[in-house]
């Protein structure tokens, strides 16, 4: 296999823990298929123009010169000798979807501050007196210098999250920042953020807000080309998107894990166009053996090692659980989609395979062969992964366009039952609280409901909002049976599900949080699919059926309701099935 770099570079000229699997140079074809993608992903409005580009750059300056001033002000409060203070910088980096060269349009933009070990987070980031009961002076906490700032607007602190964050607006540019300290009086004029020695001695929340950088600038060093990453990542995203499978708090993928994705297939084709990377995509992954871990490079100890966990199957007992482990290259390696589930990964999987199918009809219409690298070799050399190139030559008549691939999901018009579960209360700062908390719990819903018998679960990223109430959004779940319909003391067929118990469980579990106030709620309610609210297809074109006149839904939300029918004249034809949801 050869030794490794310390980018991931193997001593034979690839980066990876394999090699390539075809080193293929692209065809006219794919030079000309991949600028149709390129193309239609500028025509669906995924790319900021140079203003704005140029304006988010300008926040960012002005931005890391207040925090500079507000650490120097640290400095002086902390007795730090005024020629020292005058030369104490903090370092400013950004990393996630900005820091890869994918994010859209006024998306916000996630960013670190690293500080010297004299700032200490909680006291002047948060306010919040420090261990020793030290209390900060008000003018030197950065929430309250950004409160004050005639720029910055909806400053939300977020002290008590898994990793602290402060959320504003700057210049009308979303931001979410975190802050690193680390274990220097003075920081280095060039920081090199991959070097494991800089998580020396910091504590379990530094190390957290510093892997988010640590990942992204890794994923960019581990790739051959960051132009073909960038166009491939991209439509990855947007079709993730489309289909409903981009939420890391559901238990489906978020962008660091679907970044890691594509980054490995551009490993294996190194020299593929992004169409090829798009097509080889969907072909390693529906044939992938999960649970074997995808990996960009081999996992470290550290260099030196520091003391933090690393994934591990063969040490902890929970790694060994991972469904669908997409491993982190930058130490401590973690597992990116623990929170994947039974259920979100069957509805991966299905999604993969039908982006397989059309991609495959893609690339067989333009040239009436499947086959575009004609060096391919014929498997991986993946540990216990190959991929198939068997049925490459299928012949497909039918007219099939990109855009076809990123049709956004029939989730509503897919199923006949749904959950609907609403989150409820009585002021906008309660409503974000709760609306966050409710929806990280709603993966503990997803794994009581998927033991049920006879019952498939589709869970749906997207909250919506209700038209006319303030603090009131909404996530749906759909439900698909297998249980027979079997006759009822009037004749007709009829199937019972009984989901009274987890569900009440659930809300139980979630009405118990030690912070809800009393204007907190959460229902759960069973929606046949003709009785789903209006405000769901705003933005949806796939509903296909017909709605019946006088349906009365959601009237008020307090406490799970049956739905009723207002509609006189709407009678039930008792010689058709029926089907029923218990709570």
């Amino acid at each position: 296999m050869g030794s490794e770099d310390k980018f991931g570079t193997r001593t034979g000229g690839y980066k990876g823990v394999t090699e390539p699997i075809s080193t293929a140079t692209p065809t006219p074809q794919d030079y000309r298929l991949s600028r149709e993608l390129d193309e239609f992903l500028h025509n669906s409005n995924l790319y900021e123009n140079n203003k704005e580009a140029q304006r988010r750059e300008q926040v960012l300056a002005e931005l890391h010169q207040l925090i500079n001033e507000w650490v120097r002000r640290v400095s002086r409060a902390q007795g730090i000798a005024e020629e020292i203070v005058n030369e104490t910088e903090a370092k400013l980096f950004t990393f996630g979807s900005y820091r890869l060269g994918v994010n859209p349009p006024n998306a916000d933009i996630d960013t670190l501050c690293i500080v010297p070990r004299y700032v200490e987070r909680n006291r002047d980031v948060f306010g919040i007196p420090s261990e020793s009961g030290q209390v900060p002076d008000e003018g030197n906490v950065l929430v309250n210098i950004f409160k004050s700032h005639p720029k910055v607007e909806d400053v939300v602190p977020v002290f008590d999250a898994h990793v602290p964050v402060v959320k504003f607006k700057f210049a009308g540019v979303e931001i979410d920042l975190l802050c690193a300290r680390l274990q220097f009086s003075k920081l280095p004029e060039k920081l090199d953020i991959l070097d494991d020695s800089i998580l020396r001695n910091v504590d379990d929340e530094t190390q957290r807000s510093v892997n988010g950088v640590r990942v992204t600038d890794a994923i960019l060093r581990l790739v051959p080309n960051v132009d073909t990453f960038r166009t491939s990542l991209r439509a990855i995203k947007f079709w993730a998107k489309n289909r409903g499978i981009y939420s890391n708090v559901l238990g489906f993928l978020g962008g660091v894990s679907w970044a890691i994705l594509v980054a490995r297939i551009c490993q294996l084709y190194p020299n593929a166009a992004p169409n090829v990377i798009l097509s080889r995509f969907f072909r390693v992954y529906s044939q992938w053996k999960w649970p074997n871990p995808v990996l960009l490079t081999s996992i470290s100890p550290g260099k030196p090692p520091c003391g933090f966990k690393v994934w591990n199957p063969a040490v902890f007992p929970a790694d060994r659980k991972h469904l669908m482990p997409v491993i982190t290259p930058a130490y401590p390696s973690m597992n990116s989609t623990h929170n994947v589930s039974r259920t979100t990964l069957r509805i991966i999987q299905e999604e993969i395979h039908r982006g397989l199918e059309i991609t495959d009809k893609i690339l067989c219409q333009s040239s009436g062969s499947r086959k575009t690298l004609s060096t391919e070799k014929a498997d991986s050399n993946e540990t216990t992964n190959s991929v198939d190139h068997s049925d490459e030559t299928n012949v497909v008549n039918e007219v099939v366009t990109w855009s076809t691939l990123f049709e956004r999901t029939d989730f509503f018009s897919k199923f006949k039952n749904y959950l609907q579960i609403n989150i409820i209360s009585g002021t906008a700062e309660n409503q974000r609280k709760w609306h966050g908390f409710v929806e990280s719990k709603l993966r503990v819903l997803i794994l009581k409901l998927e033991i049920l018998s006879h019952t498939l679960i589709y869970p749906h990223p997207v909250p919506y909002s209700r038209p006319g109430m303030h603090y009131c959004d909404s996530f749906f779940i759909g439900l698909s049976f297998s249980l027979p319909k079997l006759p009822n003391q009037n004749g007709s067929k009829e199937r019972k599900i009984d989901m009274s118990g987890p569900v009440s469980e659930w809300v139980n579990y979630v009405l118990s949080w030690p912070f809800r106030t009393s204007d907190m709620e959460v229902t759960v309610e069973h929606v046949k699919r003709k009785f789903l609210p209006d405000y769901v297809f705003k933005d949806d074109n796939h509903r296909n059926r017909k709605r019946k006149s006088g349906i009365v839904y959601l009237d008020q939300i307090t406490a799970p309701k049956e739905r009723k029918m207002e509609d006189k004249g709407d009678v039930c034809d008792e010689s058709k099935p029926v089907e029923s949801v218990s709570f």
